[in-house]
């Protein structure tokens, strides 16, 4: 986003941010909510910690959980007041516990990024916590707090499908905050009108028409086999990864990583990147970029083909996009910022012929081939399909029955009071 021109919804966050108010950051997938949260953060000299509601969109911002960050370990469980879980964790003698008190007495500015993954029961005890450990009762402690994402994307997780979701928007913590809530429209990811506004009438649940008669013109029987495949569960991704690169001649080069540091640390990277811990990889085998080093010609989501791996195990050359791309490892660590915190050193490179739609989201992909037919979550499908750059680039298993949207995120977004710009009130 180089060419990047600040709308009037930008420039409300901008304002909102640097006057110290609580914002909430929303809009569709691909409209530049982490860029502006980066912009913010590379301009303030406020102490900003940088959390979001899981290890996946933790690891994107170069942050950490919410829970790892504040110490909470866990939270209070299903019928636990805040105060009784406050008691367990004062008693806790534990270095996460301690550490994630004293970043929270540190911080000026917090952000949580992907908010709509964090359960309410979680958010409304960060806030009572946050009061606690600063012995202030202004909301979060006197804390200013930034969340951004959208409500209509991934929701929390629950434990009961029978249960209703565990909103945050519907706490008390939220309504405490007072956010200044900004709604980003411009779409960034996508240029092809049509398919932007298919796209977001697809985010609402209002796909019918022209929409739905143009998404549906993208179900494809028998795709490229070479397309991303996007998935709902881990099993059919390693089902189909593992049986494209066995389709390979030769044997496959392992390479495994190498994790050092606090254990717990590398453990969570280990689990968190989008890079496996156990690469296998063939000359032929197709391969995705899971870091940006634009200086050497790629980027998180670009796509190539494995042409060389070195005798020496310490180079492999990928085709994509015309270049040859000499690659070689890369070391993630937990806290960029801190050399001794855990690290984890492998090849910035994953199989590409599927990932599942949870750790797809934030990238960007110039084709995928989606199958949501085991999708049971709202906001599962839409996440898939505006990954995609161009209708071109989108091919579908099949045609959708229903478009599950959460009727309390849509009743949510309907009512939202949205912020403009000083200049433009």
């Amino acid at each position: 986003m180089s060419d990047f021109i600040p709308s009037k919804e930008a420039i409300a966050f901008f304002e909102a941010f640097n006057d110290g108010s609580n914002v909430f950051l929303t809009g569709p997938g691909g409209v530049g909510k982490s860029y502006l949260i980066e912009q913010a953060v590379r301009t303030t000299t406020m102490d900003v910690s940088l959390t979001a509601s899981t290890g996946v969109a933790a690891l994107k911002i170069g942050g950490s959980t919410v829970h790892r960050w504040s110490g909470m370990m866990l939270g209070p469980q299903a019928g636990q007041s805040n105060e009784a879980y406050y008691g367990e964790l004062l008693k806790d003698k534990r270095f996460s516990v301690r550490a994630g008190f004293d970043r929270i007495r540190k911080a000026c500015i917090l952000v949580i990024d992907e908010i709509s993954m964090l359960s309410g029961r979680t958010f409304d005890f960060l806030e009572f916590l946050c009061r606690k450990v600063c012995e202030c009762e202004a909301p979060f402690g006197g804390i200013q707090v930034i969340v951004t994402g959208d409500f209509l994307q991934l929701p929390p997780v629950r434990k009961n499908p029978a249960e209703p979701y565990d909103w945050v928007f519907q706490t008390e913590a939220w309504r405490r905050a007072g956010f200044k809530c900004i709604h980003l429209t411009k779409i960034h990811r996508q240029t092809d009108t049509a398919f932007i506004e298919a796209l977001l009438a697809f985010r609402v649940g209002e796909v019918s028409g022209r929409n739905a008669t143009l998404l549906q013109s993208r179900v494809r029987n028998f795709p490229d086999g070479n397309l991303t495949r996007l998935y709902t569960h881990n099993v059919q991704v390693d089902r189909w990864n593992d049986y494209r690169l066995a389709e390979l001649t030769g044997e496959p080069e392992d390479f495994h990583a190498i994790l050092a540091g606090p254990e717990s640390q590398s453990s969570f990277l280990a689990q968190n990147l989008l890079t496996p811990q156990h690469l296998q990889l063939k000359p032929g085998a197709r391969v995705m970029f899971t870091v940006n080093q634009p200086e050497a010609r790629f980027v998180n989501g670009q796509t190539g083909i494995v042409r060389e791996v070195h005798p020496s195990r310490t180079l492999i050359e990928v085709e994509s996009e015309g270049h040859l791309i000499p690659v070689t490892q890369f070391t993630w660590r937990f806290d960029p910022r801190d050399p001794t915190s855990g690290s984890f050193t492998q090849f910035p490179l994953r199989l590409s012929y599927a990932m599942t739609i949870h750790k797809s989201q934030g990238v960007t992909l110039d084709s995928a081939y989606i199958d949501v037919r085991a999708a049971r979550e709202p906001g599962q499908a839409y996440v898939a399909l505006s990954r995609i750059r161009t209708l071109d680039g989108l091919y579908l298993k099949d045609w959708f029955s229903g478009v599950m949207v959460s009727r309390a995120a849509k009743e949510f977004y309907d009512n939202l009071p949205i912020l403009e710009a000083a200049a433009s009130r």
